[in-house]
């Protein structure tokens, strides 16, 4: 074989691999559908939340004389704000991981399947414009990577990341009271 169709022949193998590489191998992927979210309000906008968990209640509002986060009941002490910060960012908009869908509105028998009969978390949400929201939390899935969660009135049903339901657990049975510092007077 001659130089000329050894050059040839490796300019026509360069050229056929990236056709391969930019048309074959390179595909942009499609893009992805939007995440949904269970709802979404501005953080900004909830002035109230109650949690209900294991026949415990944790209840917090936002005084409007002094703009402080403050526990229903005061003998619970005073409100960590970071901490609560972190809780009512994620109850204002929760992502789901996937939203399920049913043929047909499902009945209160195929609700109850998914622990909605006996929600295992109850969140009441306040916003600024007096509006009430309700958020029911059932069963953990079979897989434990998810919970199966609710608007309150609406019959869809959504599967939300099993670390956000145990963030509101963990509201409810440690509430997010701030610690005294050591040496402070």
């Amino acid at each position: 074989m001659s130089f000329r169709t050894t050059g040839f022949l490796l300019i026509i193998l360069l050229a056929l691999g990236g056709y391969v590489y930019n048309n074959v191998l390179n595909k942009p992927k499609p893009p992805s559908a939007p995440r949904p979210f269970v709802y979404q309000y501005e953080m900004t906008d909830i002035i109230s939340m109650e949690l209900k968990y294991n026949n415990k209640t944790t209840s917090v509002y936002l005084d409007p004389s002094s703009d402080d986060w403050k526990f229903t009941d005061p003998a619970v002490g005073e409100v960590d704000a970071g901490r609560l910060n972190g809780i009512r960012l994620l109850l204002s908009g929760p992502g789901a991981n996937r939203l399920l869908s049913f043929n047909e509105a499902p009945n209160q028998s195929q609700l109850g399947e998914y622990g909605f009969g006996r929600p295992t978390v109850v969140a009441n949400i306040t916003l600024k414009d007096a509006r009430q929201h309700t958020v029911l939390l059932g069963d953990q899935t079979p897989d434990g990577k998810n919970y199966y969660t609710k608007n309150g009135d609406s019959d869809s049903v959504y599967l939300v990341d099993y670390t956000w339901a145990n963030v509101l657990k963990r509201f409810v049975d440690e509430p997010p009271v701030k610690k005294a510092v050591e040496g402070a007077s």
